[in-house]
């Protein structure tokens, strides 16, 4: 026999078992070789419930599941309680092998009533007569050391200590686990930033790849004629903040000296988003100027947007987002009322975060901190986390389609493709740069065809009156900005920011009447 020793109790066990685990005041004996199947045993005390130890025994049965074939009344070292056995069946999940498998429970009362003793014993059929045996043995084996209040104080500072263990043991885990996070993170950065800046193979070596992955070699010829010329940009690696006029996501615009920060017909400024240097895109299918920085902006729930064009001799200022820029743009939020007669936000005369606002003459809000004019910015959503510069690679996009009439693109259907949807996202995926999201000019973008978002584009052009650029066919993608990345933006649930213009407005630098929308989901 071995004895086994606690504060509490000793326990003498057979030399059958030749395991035995101590913690906490919990011991556990196994038998070796350990499987799904093992028999396992267990025992330990804990203070007594608020419900009688029937009550308590007949709750904890029901939830463990299974049927109950027996409970009876025991009495072990002195102290009277009671024994159950509940059949179960269990799998082990590797072999995918069933057993019948029984759970034996017993609860002790100690004489003054203040200290429950539990033990468990869990077996599958075969070995059930010699374990349960095992198991009353064991029982029988207690030895009381301590009773009473000094069971209870003895027990008190175990947990105490345990509890301590227990939290240091926590919090060294978090730390371990936040520092792998933090380095898993910089290496999937530093993966992504050398993928993203890794050189590519030609345009038409990836397209014949993508035809092949798709399996429609015999139609190479035809399907070259239905992509489209495309330039692809991905974020290579964290802006220089010393550097003005570089295409990057992010951070905040450069703008010429005399040009404010954009605002919109309620003087929110605009949250800013992107700026590209058109000196920087290669091949480019459709005319835009040769030179010059063009810088996206978005208002609230993307119902406002504004591209500004500044000529490449400017002289350009780099402005930055502030760190509570998001803080503020919510709490302002908390300030204004919409004002239904005049169609426009006023202030509600509330004070939030030592903010005042003003209104000038044309209704548009002014906000300041201690005096200090702050920018309330039109969305507490697009700003992102990091300045990116952007690199451009020559690329194809295919128009995506899915099986049925409705959505099968025409040019497909010519050749006698009913579900090109394969050799859609071939392209797509042979035309990937890096794992970071896939910024892109001109081409199509997403699950509607090109004819489909001119229809929109030209619908916008209407609505405004703008007649000279109603026509659908005249519409082309300028910039897709995709979320995630280093950047971080996150258009509605996770989409892409799509701006439009008319080849009319192109061809003369006019960047005023844009159309853009958010394709997600």
């Amino acid at each position: 026999m071995k004895l086994v020793e606690t504060p509490e109790f000793s326990v003498e066990a057979n030399p059958m078992f030749e395991n035995t685990r101590v913690f906490a005041g919990s011991i556990g004996l196994r038998r070796h070789q350990e499987t799904a199947f093992s028999p396992q045993m267990s025992v330990w005390s804990a203070k007594r419930e608020r419900k009688s130890p029937e009550k308590w025994l007949s709750d904890r049965l029901k939830d463990d599941g299974g049927k109950i074939i027996g409970r009876e009344a025991v009495t072990f070292a002195g102290m009277p309680g009671e024994m159950s056995k509940v059949k179960d069946r269990l799998q082990d999940w590797e072999t995918k092998e069933k057993r019948n498998w029984y759970r034996l429970r017993a609860l002790l009362v100690s004489a003054d009533g203040s200290t429950w003793y539990h033990a468990t014993a869990m077996v599958s059929e075969p070995e059930l007569a010699e374990i349960e045996t095992d198991f009353k043995r064991l029982l029988e084996s207690i030895r009381l050391k301590l009773e009473g209040n000094a069971a209870n104080e003895v027990r008190a500072a175990a947990e105490a200590e345990t509890a301590a263990v227990v939290e240091k043991l926590k919090d060294s885990m978090e730390k371990v686990s936040a520092i792998r996070i933090q380095q898993s993170q910089e290496e999937r950065r530093l993966e992504n930033a050398a993928a993203s800046m890794a050189p590519v193979a030609g345009i038409e070596e990836r397209f014949n790849a993508a035809v092949a992955d798709a399996g429609l070699q015999d139609k190479r010829e035809a399907l070259r004629l239905i992509v489209m010329p495309t330039v692809a940009m991905v974020e290579s690696n964290a802006a220089d903040p010393e550097m003005t006029g570089l295409s990057r996501i992010g951070g905040g615009p450069d703008l010429p000296a005399d040009t404010d920060w954009p605002r919109d017909d309620n003087g929110w400024h605009l949250n800013y988003l992107a700026q590209i240097n058109l000196a920087d895109v290669p091949d480019r299918p459709e005319e835009l100027p040769a030179s010059g920085l063009i810088s996206f902006f978005t208002g609230t729930d993307y119902t406002d947007w504004r591209v500004l064009y500044t000529p490449a001799d400017a002289t350009l200022t780099p402005h930055t987002v502030s760190a509570d820029a998001m803080d503020t743009a919510i709490s302002v939020s908390q300030m204004i009322v919409w004002d239904s007669d005049l169609k426009r936000f006023v202030p509600n005369g509330q004070a939030v975060d030592g903010l005042s606002v003003s209104t000038d003459e044309g209704g548009r809000l002014t906000f300041s901190r201690d005096g200090i004019p702050v920018r309330a910015f039109a969305s507490e959503y697009e700003f992102s986390r990091s300045a990116q510069t952007l690199r451009f690679e020559r690329s194809l996009s295919a128009p995506f389609g899915q099986r049925g009439p409705n959505n099968n693109p025409r040019a497909y259907a010519d050749i006698g493709i009913e579900d090109p949807s394969d050799f859609s996202i071939a392209v797509s995926e042979r035309f990937k740069i890096g794992d970071g999201p896939q910024h892109q000019m001109f081409g199509i973008t997403g699950v509607r065809d090109l004819a489909a978002i001119q229809q929109m584009a030209a619908k916008h052009a209407a609505q405004n009156g703008w007649s000279d650029i109603s026509a659908p066919d005249g519409w082309f993608i300028l910039v897709k900005l995709a979320s995630g990345g280093e950047a971080d933006f996150n258009f509605s649930d996770h989409g892409d920011y799509v701006f439009m213009i008319n080849r009319n407005d192109a061809v003369r630098a006019d960047f005023s009447r844009v159309y853009a929308f958010v394709d997600s989901g």
